[in-house]
């Protein structure tokens, strides 16, 4: 009885034995796995990294030309300046990003694209802004696009271009006067009414009473706001009329703003707005 009772307790000693082995010999081989993979990404690591320090110091990337496209107001020069690209700097180690940013501080420039042409050139494509009128604001004048933003002081350019004023007052845009005035330049940049908007020196603007064209003749027309076209098409007649007559159309104030009548009066151009024409040459 005391020979069994032995030989009872000895089995299952033996069997965690044999368990503690079976899982000593698992986690051994485990660890051997994890041993090689370790080694396998350190040794991948090493091989990206000299491939990188290859690749950036290879002469085949280095940059050899650089092609700006969409100048009109910059040149290629001054975007290549702004850039801050070097000869030979390797195409793979310059930022895109970087590059336009430090383009874009041009006040002209309004986005920039940076694309690598392998092997060696890189490509910068430009977008200008479209200045469609000059704003007055505290006795400057500043270019503005169609948008109404307001991105750079006129500084001895030769610019063609109305002059909006009475949409800054103390400093301050009246941003509701300057959008009418841009729809009022949009209609007269694509109507084939008189006058053109090469012919307007200067908008005048009032938010009690509208706005006031006046014309590189000496001619102002005062339009109000909205319905230009028909107020425009009033004009024609009346100009017909004064050339029929052989009246001198300079220095006259024709008003269109109330649809029931048109008044004409002579101006006094002295102490008035429609200096425009010399404020801008």
């Amino acid at each position: 009885m005391m020979w069994g009772r032995k030989k009872g307790y000895k089995a299952p000693l033996e069997a965690r034995k044999n368990r503690l082995k079976r899982k000593s010999g698992k986690i051994a081989r485990e660890m051997v796995t994890v041993s090689i993979l370790l080694g396998v990404v350190l040794v991948m690591g090493v091989l990206l990294v000299f491939s990188y320090n290859y690749v950036l110091s290879s002469s085949y990337f280095r940059l050899e030309k650089t092609i700006v496209r969409g100048c009109e107001k910059t040149t290629e020069q001054d975007v290549i300046s702004l850039s801050g690209l070097r000869p030979n700097q390797n195409i793979l180690a310059v930022s895109m990003e970087g590059i336009a940013r430090k383009i874009r501080a041009n006040p002209w420039i309004e986005d920039v694209s940076v694309v690598r042409e392998f092997p060696n050139r890189l490509i910068i494509e430009i977008r200008e802004r479209k200045p469609i009128a000059l704003l007055k604001k505290n006795e400057s004048l500043f270019f503005m696009d169609n948008d109404g933003f307001i991105f750079k002081k006129l500084e001895g350019e030769s610019v063609n271009l109305p002059v909006v004023t009475g949409c800054s007052e103390n400093g301050k845009d009246d941003r509701t006067l300057i959008r009418k005035s841009i729809e009022l330049i949009d209609f007269l940049s694509t109507s084939n009414s008189f006058p053109q908007i090469r012919n307007v020196s200067e908008i005048h603007s009032d938010e009690a009473v509208g706005f006031s064209l006046f014309l590189d003749s000496g001619l102002c027309l005062h339009v109000g706001f909205g319905d230009y076209e028909n107020k425009l098409k009033r004009l024609r007649p009346i100009m017909a009329d004064l050339t029929r007559r052989n009246l001198d159309q300079n220095f006259l104030l024709i008003d269109l703003h109330d649809p029931g009548k048109v008044t004409l009066q002579r101006r006094n151009v002295a102490g008035t707005a429609g200096q425009a024409r010399d404020l801008r040459t």
